[in-house]
C-alpha cells in the first residue's frame, strides 16, 4: 500500500467515479518495502463516507513491485485504510468530537475504533521512533515529556493522516486499523504530510471532469 499526501481528484463521468492525479514531482521514487520499479497493473473501486454522510466512489489503482512482485494500492490520504469511513471521521471519534460528525456512525463502531487506537498506541509510538531512527541515524530527540504521538497530535491537524503517511510509506505494513508489523523499506519522515490539509475531502470538491 502506499499512501499519497498530495494529489487531485477527478471525477469520470460515465463511471461515476473519483480517481487521483499525482504530479510527476510528487509520485513514489518506488516500492516502499524494496524501492524497485512499480508499474501499474490495474484498478479498484472503493467507496468511502465522509464526515457529512456524502459516500465517495473511487476507482484507486494497483502497482505492483517489478523487483519483489509485492502488489500496492494507491490511495489518496483522506481514505483510512481499510475502513469505509474517512480518516477526517475517525480522527474526529478518536479525538472525542462526534458531535462534529454529521454522518451517522454506529456507536459500537465507534467504541471499537477507540479500543484499537488505545491498544496500539504504544506500537505506533515505537514505529514513529524507528521511522525517525532509520531516516536521521540518531535516537529521537526528546525535546518534552509529550510522546511524539501525542507531539503530532497537539501539532497536526490531520494528524491520523500524517502518521498513516509516514509510517506505512516508510514500509510498515498494517495488520488492522491501527496495528502495524514492520517492512523493511524507504521513505523520508520530514516528506510525510507536507501540505497535509491539502488532502481534504471539501477542498477537493473543486475538481475536474475527465469525461
Amino acid at each position: 500500500m502506499i499512501i499519497v499526501p498530495k494529489f487531485e481528484l477527478k471525477y469520470n463521468e460515465k463511471t461515476e467515479k473519483y480517481s487521483i492525479v499525482v504530479e510527476k514531482a510528487d509520485t513514489s521514487t518506488g516500492c516502499p518495502l524494496c524501492e524497485g520499479f512499480l508499474k501499474y497493473r490495474d484498478a479498484i473501486n472503493r467507496d468511502v463516507t465522509d464526515r457529512f454522510g456524502e459516500v465517495w466512489h473511487f476507482r484507486l489503482r494497483r502497482l505492483r513491485c517489478m523487483l519483489c512482485k509485492t502488489l500496492h494500492r494507491e490511495i489518496p490520504d483522506i481514505i483510512q485504510p481499510f475502513k469505509h469511513y474517512s480518516s477526517e471521521v475517525i480522527q474526529c471519534v478518536l479525538d472525542g468530537d462526534e458531535d462534529e460528525l454529521e454522518c451517522d456512525v454506529d456507536a459500537t463502531t465507534m467504541r471499537r475504533w477507540k479500543a484499537e487506537f488505545a491498544e496500539s498506541e504504544a506500537d505506533i509510538e515505537q514505529r514513529l521512533v524507528s521511522a525517525y531512527a532509520r531516516e536521521s541515524d540518531e535516537k529521537a530527540p526528546i525535546i518534552s515529556s509529550m510522546t511524539i504521538l501525542a507531539s503530532i497530535r497537539a501539532t497536526v491537524e490531520r494528524w491520523l493522516a500524517f502518521v498513516m503517511v509516514l509510517l506505512i510509506n516508510n514500509g510498515h505494513k498494517i495488520c488492522t486499523q491501527f496495528a502495524f508489523r514492520p517492512w523493511y523499506g524507504s521513505g523520508k519522515i520530514h516528506d510525510a504530510g507536507n501540505n497535509c490539509d491539502e488532502g481534504s475531502m471539501g477542498n477537493d470538491k473543486t475538481i475536474a471532469d475527465t469525461g
